[in-house]
């Protein structure tokens, strides 16, 4: 497929690759976190005895753990077998990612131009990728939105139907070119309106909170403040903009 802007595109990650040791990769949607968040963020396993006396609209969801993401592309797999398993679905981590096409939006190995070697360059999966192989076994009932408002958001988990956010975590600066953001996929689990928390599930199937205005930074991903114009273009092209959601919608 030609994406608008590839070739600048590519040469700016080319670019990149460059400056960069061989073993960082690069990981548009698919960096998983190596440990606890810290910044506006809480283990959930330390606030266990002060939910149970929570309304239990602001409990969050217990997602099933169906493997922990070993890789740096396939969090939007990891996190699809968490809500499908709760859905009922007998299926895993290894399961999932099989399924998933691994026809990603950027090549996946790169050559640099100044030694000659061979970069890895790991990109993920696009939202529809992720509805697509979710659709295997929920059909027509997984959704996909882009653009999503927060109070939507709020509203589909406290309904009680786990919901996948796309969310930045991070990104490289790199010189002449802005900086490469690091994407990621994690499962919003519930939400607390009077504490105005955040609670999901990453991919290393640990459970955390956010402020709202934490997640809200980072679920807004900030493509228009600091990435490169041809990184931005071959992202929206392939559906990666703010505010994404894909979840099983039954009703």
């Amino acid at each position: 497929m030609i994406l608008k802007n590839f070739t600048l595109a590519t040469a700016a990650i080319a670019l990149s690759v460059t400056v960069m040791p061989e073993k960082a990769a690069i990981a548009l949607i698919g960096q998983p976190h190596r440990d606890p968040v810290t910044t506006n963020a809480t283990n959930l396993s330390n606030q266990a005895s002060n939910q149970a006396n929570q309304a239990s609209d602001q409990m969050p969801i217990v997602l099933p753990d169906t493997g922990v993401q070993d890789d740096g592309w396939s969090c939007g797999p990891n996190s699809a077998a968490r809500v499908l398993s709760y859905y009922g679905h007998n299926v895993d981590y290894d399961i999932v990612r099989s399924a998933t096409e691994q026809k990603l939006f950027l090549p996946q190995r790169m050559r640099n131009p100044i030694t000659n070697q061979w970069v890895e360059v790991r990109t993920g999966t696009p939202p529809q990728t992720l509805q697509r192989v979710m659709q295997r076994w929920e059909g027509k009932y997984v959704k996909r939105s882009p653009h999503t408002s927060f109070e939507q958001l709020i509203k589909i988990v406290q309904s009680g139907k786990p919901a996948i956010a796309l969310v930045r975590v991070g990104g490289v600066k790199v010189s002449y070119i802005g900086t490469i953001p690091y994407l990621h996929w994690v499962t919003v689990t519930g939400a607390d309106r009077s504490r105005q928390l955040i609670y999901y599930t990453d991919t290393n199937s640990q459970s955390y909170s956010l402020s709202y205005q934490a997640f809200q930074d980072r679920w807004n991903l900030g493509l228009d403040r600091d990435v490169s114009m041809a990184i931005a273009n071959v992202l929206k092209n392939n559906g990666v903009v703010p505010r994404t959601l894909v979840w099983v919608d039954r009703n």
